[in-house]
Order: structure tokens, then sequence, then C-alpha cells
């Protein structure tokens, strides 16, 4: 078990030090805020902000109609608009810290929840006198939780009002509208309030989430997503008219956008364009006025959406979602948030020259003071000998850049010094992103080093093992290389010596740090201390000429593998791999009989109908529940046939517990309530309580049933893949019913399989007899053979293929609250991604169990064979590990990353998952744990044929 546990500990240290090298906090602390100290363009801005609208739907002018025509007729005649760029994730938490913070969300914040703060971050409300904030109980808080000085306040509704089910979701903006307006109503009669709200650097925001919630239910182009714009716009202009007849002073800057936009399926988190692009509009107190394209020397890039928009006529200024920050702080005249790495586009101020390139400046100032920390930090926690600095950005050529800027200020040349304070931020970010990832070269190197070699250590144990070559080398290998091994250790112990003495002397990198760095060194030293039996396999594959046979086997896996990789990029490559297994027993094997004709083309159209499944849409685009309902009929039928061959013809009743009868009336069950449920939800009558109630006993029954059946293992094998279909069905929209079926009826198929051409073409049949007992634990593991390597490449594919057959439903792209009806409706991320989960899981469980029930009826050593799974799944990641981007678009980062992480995350899941699948298989209440393995009365067990 040794290899086992060093197998967890090092896959878990590979899983999680891809956060630290590539999702490493951004934030650093200890800068000093900077700002301009001209008189500020306005005392207040009101910051509007409507959750999930996106570009295209809002600026739509098709028939010369429009549903915002308030804020239309802002940009046309009193404003500056443009399009606002946001980055991946397309969430609401991370769009709303970069529109108020100038940051893109600090990657820990993954782990820890989207209502907390995981770490202190500056923004517009810390540095604005007073902020008030109207709005939804998932966003306000975050921003509300860290101000020191008590000077926001906020308004939020109930988390039960965020319900997807609601027959008007656009109530919560509603709320929004009718709440500030009671507030402003209510301060006219207060003296005290009126002061603090005629007070400078106040700042005003309004959270509208209807948008966000019809967006989901209904879908970005439907009536209602439609008509909730229609209540925005009316919404703010209402608010704009009380803040004006309030203040009466003109003193008010108005901003307006969106967090992210959403797909035509109703969803958000990647980086479609329908995602990443909002609304902006700005209007007030020290905007800019609408301007003509032809008063500009510079043409903006062509884009035939704008023609469509009708908004050809009035000039367009495009800026990233993290620029809103250092804007409103420049129209309000407060620092800018010390954290803040977006670019203040002067184009948006109505002020003077002087005032436009002191705001840019101080923007510039900004910048640098994080740039001058990061690379503090790093001098002080790096010896001189292994630094190497950031030589574009020295500090003689920061005074360099400060003096000429000052200097442009001091004789007026404006256009100049905004220039040189473009250049100096640029390379200030270009800087920050040099020293953000100045480690991630030497800790991804390491890495990679310690992957190959566990992957080098599992492939000794399994030669020394789980192979004849000890056999074959008649235990002469002992003792060889000693003197090598205590070399690599001695040099273990001097490199761990020196990475504590660099700590002692001053170097401060993280703790997980020297963990990425000496995992490599002690797995290479492992290696070597077993290398001896790989060095005998050479030899003995050499003396028998068989070096080019096993070349050829090894490229075949390492084609197989490819193909699994290529299939995270194009789901159709799953059916190519589908065709070579359907092909398998054809090629590998000669059957002559009739049964032996109609099994293999059985299993050839299993896995065609399989591969139908990676050609059709992804599942979460459109919800269509017949589909689901017609789904559970069929396997509630094909779980009639399958109970009636398990007790027919001489299997006895005996083996049909009486809960394999409650199972079927489960889908049953299932079925209804989830037509009830749909048609509940069509006629906006929201998730009835027995309805939910229903759905989660359900939930807990299949878990729980299986564990009574008996110990007959293609009854127990049924009992499961019955129980877990019906938890799957409640959480299925479209086919993915029907592809869990094909995928049941392939694994059995590949049971049968297994079977037959193990036992040397023993009747079906006797499968029937196949139980679950102790009795099996007779005599010595065999080895491994090429066949083995074979069923573990099979289990590899089968898990692949289970997760991306109906799409990659863990996409946040794909996912659709939808999913999810069944069992809740009211929005609660962590609920809804739980559940979500399990829909993952589910079909991971159903292959593991068949792996295993494969495993021990044809006498497989499972953990040996596992570890071929685990030597497979890790070249996998490798090969994501190398293909991780760090340049490009962060769709493409993001995609890289999320590959290697899911293959890392599956790897380690799998190994949880063997566990609970030889749980269900083989545990029953009532009576002792087996051991799992399989037991078939009069047939001895053969030894598997060499494919």
């Amino acid at each position: 078990m040794w290899l086992f546990a060093v197998g967890f500990f090092v896959h878990l240290i590979f899983f999680f030090s891809v956060f630290d090298i590539y999702f490493r906090t951004p934030l650093i602390h200890g800068m000093t805020p900077q700002s301009h100290s001209l008189p500020p363009a306005a005392r207040r801005v009101v910051l509007l902000v409507a959750d999930g609208l996106r570009a295209d739907v809002f600026f739509d002018n098709s028939n010369n109609t429009t549903r915002a025509p308030y804020l239309r007729s802002i940009i046309e005649n009193n404003g500056t608009w443009g399009v606002s760029h946001t980055r991946v994730p397309t969430e609401s938490r991370p769009g709303h810290v970069a529109i108020i913070a100038g940051l893109y969300e600090d990657p820990s914040a993954i782990a820890k929840g989207w209502k907390e703060n995981p770490v202190e971050f500056d923004s517009v409300f810390n540095e604005s006198r007073h902020t008030w904030c109207w709005g939804s109980p998932d966003i306000l808080p975050m921003f509300a939780a860290g101000a020191e000085r008590g000077h926001i306040e906020t308004f939020m509704y109930k988390a039960e009002e965020e319900d997807f089910a609601s027959s008007d979701a656009s109530k919560l903006d509603k709320w929004v509208f009718q709440n500030v307006e009671s507030f402003f109503m209510k301060a006219s009669r207060e003296k005290t309030v009126q002061d603090v709200l005629h007070e400078d650097r106040i700042v005003f925001f309004l959270h509208l989430l209807g948008l966000d919630t019809n967006g989901h239910a209904h879908k970005p182009h439907s009536k209602e997503y439609l008509k909730n714009i229609e209540t925005v716009d009316a919404g703010i202009q209402k608010t704009v008219e009380i803040f004006e007849n309030f203040f009466g002073d003109h003193q008010t800057a108005y901003i307006f956008t969106s967090d992210h936009g959403m797909t035509d399926w109703g969803s958000h988190g990647a980086g479609d364009p329908s995602e990443t692009e909002t609304p902006f509009i700005a209007w007030g107190a020290g905007v800019a006025m609408p301007k003509d394209p032809s008063e500009f020397k510079e043409k903006m890039m062509y884009d035939a959406r704008v023609e469509r928009w009708g908004l050809t006529h009035v000039r367009r200024h495009d800026l990233h979602q993290a620029d809103v920050a250092p804007l409103m702080a420049s129209i309000l005249g407060i620092p800018i948030p010390v954290n803040n790495v977006g670019k203040l586009h002067i184009e948006y101020l109505a002020t003077s020259d002087e005032y436009k390139s002191e705001a840019l400046f101080a923007n510039a100032r900004q910048m640098l003071a994080q740039y001058q920390q990061k690379r503090t930090q790093k001098e002080e926690e790096t010896l001189p000998i292994f630094y190497w600095p950031y030589t574009i950005l020295t500090p003689d050529k920061e005074l360099e850049f400060l003096a000429a800027i000052r200097n442009y200020l001091q004789t007026a040349q404006f256009d100049a010094a905004n220039s040189e304070s473009q250049r100096l931020i640029s390379v200030t970010q270009q800087g920050m992103d040099y020293y953000h990832n100045y480690d991630r070269l030497v800790l991804s190197v390491h890495i990679a080093l310690g992957f190959l070699g566990w992957i080098f250590l599992i492939v000794c144990h399994l030669l020394k093992d789980h192979s004849a070559v000890l056999r074959m080398a008649g235990g002469t290998i002992e003792g060889r290389r000693v003197w090598r091994s205590s070399f690599l250790m001695a040099l273990v112990l001097v490199v761990w010596g020196i990475t504590n003495l660099t700590r002692l002397l001053g170097q401060h990198h993280p703790w997980q740090h020297y963990l990425y760095l000496m995992t490599p060194v002690g797995l290479w030293a492992l290696v070597h201390q077993s290398c001896a039996p790989l060095r005998v396999a050479w030899l003995l594959l050499c003396s028998f000429n068989m070096v080019w046979e096993v070349a050829i086997r090894i490229l075949f896996i390492f084609v197989g593998i490819e193909i699994l990789v290529m299939a995270f990029f194009l789901r159709p490559m799953l059916s190519v791999g589908l065709l070579c297994v359907g092909l398998w027993p054809v090629i590998m094997y000669t059957m002559q009989g009739t049964v032996e004709r109609s099994m293999r083309l059985v299993w050839i159209g299993s896995c065609v109908l399989l591969a139908s499944f990676t050609y059709m849409p992804v599942v979460g685009r459109e919800a269509y529940y017949p589909m689901v309902e017609i789904a559970g009929l069929v396997a509630f039928m094909l779980g009639c046939i399958g109970i009636y061959w398990c007790g027919g013809e001489g299997g006895g009743h005996r083996h049909i517990p009486g809960v394999m009868y409650l199972q079927g009336l489960m889908v049953v069950c299932t079925v209804y309530l989830v037509h009830s449920t749909a048609f509940s939800l069509s006629r906006k009558e929201g998730l009835p309580f027995i309805n939910q109630l229903a759905a989660w006993t359900l939930l807990v029954l299949s878990l729980l049933l299986p564990l009574l059946g008996s110990h007959n293992m293609m009854g127990r094998l049924l009992s499961v893949s019955t129980s877990l279909f019906c938890p799957f069905l409640l959480l299925s929209i479209r086919h993915e019913g029907f592809f869990y079926i094909a995928l049941t009826i392939a694994m059995y198929l590949w049971l049968i399989l297994e079977f037959y051409l193990a036992e040397n073409n023993v009747q079906i049949a006797m499968l029937k007899f196949a139980t679950w007992c102790n009795e099996a634990l007779i005599g010595k593991e065999r080895v491994l053979e090429w066949s083995d390597v074979r069923r573990a490449y099979f289990f590899l594919f089968f898990i692949v293929l289970a997760f991306f057959g109906t799409g990659n439903i863990a996409s946040i792209n794909s996912f659709d609250p939808a999913f999810v009806y069944c069992f809740v409706t009211v929005f609660s991320p962590f609920l809804m991604g739980s559940l979500l989960l399990c829909k993952i899981i589910i079909p991971f469980l159903l292959v593991t169990c068949f792996f295993h029930a494969i495993c021990s009826l044809i006498k497989v050593p499972t953990r040996a064979l596992f570890y071929v799974f685990l030597v497979m799944s890790d070249f996998m990641a490798v090969h994501f590990f190398f293909l991780i981007k760090t340049e490009g678009s962060w769709l493409d980062i993001g995609t890289s990353l999320s590959h290697y992480i899911i293959s890392m995350a599956t790897t380690l899941f799998l190994i949880l998952l063997l566990f609970i699948a030889k749980f269900l298989t083989t545990f029953h209440i009532g009576k002792a744990s087996t051991e799992g393995e399989c037991v078939l009365p009069r047939v001895s067990v053969g030894r598997p044929h060499r494919d």
C-alpha cells in the first residue's frame, strides 16, 4: 500500500501545483494610493449594473425599434458609449470585482465561494466617502465586508427571491428601483442623511439581477428577457429623474454596464463573444458628449453589427471591464484602487486637457507602485545570485519616465504627457506580468519531471511485482546500482539542506514551492532504487528479439491516448476511438458460430450508437423534457427484460430480490416527476414542494437500495445501473437519458465479451450464476498480460466518453439551471454545483462498477490494472501540462488549464470511485462484507487470450 499512498500524495501535489503556478493571486499590499489634486469632475457617481445583459441584444435596433429608448437617447444626445470586453470566467463575482476594483478576480476565490472576500482588495467603494448599494445578497456583501470605516451601506432582498422558476424575475429589478425611490423619499425628511448625501466622493450602486435570472430561465431572446430590458430602461429613467430632482446641482455622473453577457442557450462562464461583450454607457457630470466618427483621425475597426444597431453616426469607444474602475475614480477625484490593472480612457472625460493628463498620470503612478512593490518582494525573497531583474524598467528608467511626464505637464504639452503615461502603463503591466510569473518556468519543469518520475516508478513496480520479469531473471537483479541510489539520496539531502539554508538566508518562497521542487527528486531517487527490473526487461526483450513488437504495441497505446487527448478539443474524435473499440473482437479473435457473430454485430452496433452521441448538440442549450420522459420509459422496459433474463431459464427468482421491483417502480416515479415538474414550470407555477421532496428522496434511495440486493453479479449490476439512472434522469433536460442507456448496454456487452473470450467460449448463460464470494481468493494472483493493458485503456476510454458523450457538462459555459430544477430553483451556487457534479459522477461510477466486475470475473489483478490505468491517464495529464498556454486569448489559456485540471481531477477521483464501486457491487446490508471476487459454479476460470 506504500505505493498507493505515495501515488495519491503525489497526484495531490500535481493537482494543486497548477493553482500555484498558473492561478496565483495577483494581489499585493503596501502601495500608496495615487490620485490627482484637481477639483473633481463630479461629486457623485451612480453605477448601474444589469447582470447578464449582452451587448448585441441591448443595442439591437431591428426595424428601427429599440427595447431601451431612454438609454438609446442618452447614447445619441447626452453621453459616450462603447462595448465593454470582459475576461474568462464570465461570472457575476469576477465581473463585479473587475468593474468596481479594477482587477481580475483573485483565483483563490474559486475555492472560497462567491459571498465573502477570500483576500482583502481595494475598490472604488473603499476609496469613496460613502457608498449606498441596492441589489442581490450574492454580490453586495463582498464589497461591504472589507469596509473598515463602515461607510458602505447595503439594501438587499432575500436570497429566496432569486427563483429561476419565478413567473417574473424582473421583480428583482423593480425591487431595486422602488427601494431607491423610498430611500430618497425618506432622506428628504431627514436633515442628517441629506447632509451626508450632499457631500462629495459619493457612490451609488444599483445591482439589477432580473435579466440574468430571466436569461437563465427563458434564454436571452425570449419575450421575458426582452421585456426585462424595457423594465430596466424605464427604471433607470425614473431613477435619474429622482437623482436630478433631489440634488439639482448637475454634479452626478452615471455609468451603465453589465458584468457579463449570455449565450443563446442561457449560460455564461466561457469566452464566447455573446458572454464577453457587454454594453457600456456613461453620461452626466464630467462625461463627454456624443461625437461624430468623422471628427477622429483614427478609424474604428469595422463591425457590421454597428450598422444593425443603428449607431454608425455616434463614435464608439470600447474598453476592458477593468478600465471602468479608474474611470469612476478619475471622475470622482478619489485615489484609484491600489490593485487596479485597468487603464483610464480619457476619451470618456469632458474635462480640461490638464485634468485628463493629470488623471492619466495618476493611473500610471498607481500601476508603477504595484510594479515597484512586486519587484521589491521578489528581490527580498530571492538570493542575488538567482535574481534576474526586469531590465526594461529599472529604477533609473522609472525616474526618467516620471521626470519626462512632469516636465510635459509643467509646459502644458498634454498630448505628449498622455503618450508618455500610456507608455509607462504598458511597460509596468509587462513588468508586473514578468514578476508575477517569475517562478513559473522552474516550477513547471520540476512538475513535468515529477510526472515522468512517477510514471517510470509505476512501470518499475509493475515489472517487478506484476510481470514475469523476476521469474525469467531468476532473482539476479537484487543489489544492483546501490552506490548510485546512495549517491542520489545524498544529493537529495544536499538539495534539502540548500533549500533550508536559503530560507534562513532570506528567501521567503511559499512552502508549497519547496514541495514542488523536492517531489521530483524523491521520485527519481525511488526510480533509481527500483529500476533494475526495467534494465532486466530490456535485456530480455533484446535476447528474445521482441523489441520491435513491444515498440509497436506501445506505439498503439500512444495513438490511443492521443485520440483521447484530441477528444478534449474535438468531441467527434471519440467516434474514431469507438470505431477501433468496436472492431476489437473482429480483428483480435476468430468467431465462427452464429452466436459469436451476433454478439460481434451487437457490440459493433452499441459502439456506433455511442458514437452518434458525439455528433449531437451539447446538452444544456435547450431543454426538451419529452425526450427525457421517453428515455425513462425505454429504461424501464429494458430493466424488465434484464430482470426476466436474470430470473429465467434456471437462474431462479432467488436472484431477484424484491428491491429490484422497487427500483423499477422508482424509474416510473422519476418519469412522472420529470413530467410533473416540467409542466408546473411551463405554467410558471414554480417547483411544487411535493415534487422537490420526492426528488431528494429518490436521490437518497438510489444510493441505498443497491446495498439491499443479492450477491449475484448480474443482478447487482442491474440494481446499481437502475438506481443510478433515477437521479441522472432527474438531472437531465434532453437526450442524456438515452446516452446513459447506450452506455449501460455497451458496458454489459463489454462484460459479456470479456467473459466469453477469457473463459474459452463458455456459455454466456453461466454469467447468471456469477456471484461475489470470499471463496474465490484461492491461489496466487496471475501476472499482467497485454490483454490487461487493453482493458485498462478501455476503462480510460469509457471514462472520457462518459464525460464528453453529451458535451462537456462540467463546463460553466454549458451549465443551465434547468439541470437541477427537479431539486432546487432558488439560486444556490454550491448546491447547484454539487448536483451537477453528481450528474458527472454517475456515468463515471457506472463504468467503474462494470470495470470492477470484469476484473473480478476473469481474475484480472485489479490493483495492477489500475496502476496501468494511472500510467495512461498520467501521460494524458503530462500532455495537457505541456499544452498549457500562457499567452493568447483568455479563452485559450483557460481552456488549456481546464483540460489539465479535468484530467488530474478525474485521476484523483477515480481512486475513490474504485472503492465506491466495490462497495456498491459487493456490500450487502445485514450480511458480512465480501472480498469482491467472483465465483462461477461448475466453471473453471481460464486464462485470458493474449490480444
